[in-house]
């Protein structure tokens, strides 16, 4: 509802002065480059949150709210961090004499498909991926900074 009242009337939440730390993270993507996060630009952010539904009722701006927000609760899995472990341990072990493997390689070794935990290993720099012209599929490398440090495996709050 938050979000909504934010698109229609075009105002930042705030208390005592200062504005949510959600509402400001989900503000600062509609920003310019380079422009700090202060309250004259979230508020002119805000204002102009309406134009990505010009013509949508409120009802209809709620319903495509709630369709992303399922979408998003969807793709939560509460044993994320663990996986990624796991995914980390089998590169580690299982995969540690070949240069380059597949997903469906550290896969074979999982109980679930492990694209999603290699796709965060190369975002954040651990991997690396490289594609070849014929095939659309992924080879993995490991990049100069692997492995992961201990902290990047454990769950945080």
């Amino acid at each position: 509802m938050k979000y909504l009242s934010m698109i229609c009337r075009g105002h930042v939440p705030e208390y005592n002065g200062h504005v949510n730390k959600d509402a400001r993270e989900f503000l600062r993507y509609f920003l310019q480059k380079g422009t700090k996060p202060n309250m004259a630009a979230l508020q002119a952010a805000a204002r102009n949150l309406h134009l990505a539904f010009k013509t949508m009722s409120t009802g209809e701006i709620y319903d495509v709210l709630m369709e992303q927000f399922l979408t998003a609760a969807a793709k939560y899995d509460p044993k994320y961090t663990d996986k990624v472990k796991e995914v980390v341990e089998v590169i580690e072990n299982a995969l540690s004499r070949t240069a380059q493997f597949r997903a469906r390689d550290v896969s074979r070794h999982l109980e679930y498909d492990s694209h999603r935990y290699l796709r965060l290993l190369c975002r954040r720099g651990f991997l690396v991926a490289k594609r070849d012209e014929k095939d659309k599929r992924a080879n993995y490398q490991r990049s100069k900074i692997w492995p992961p440090p201990a902290e990047f495996r454990e769950p945080n709050p």
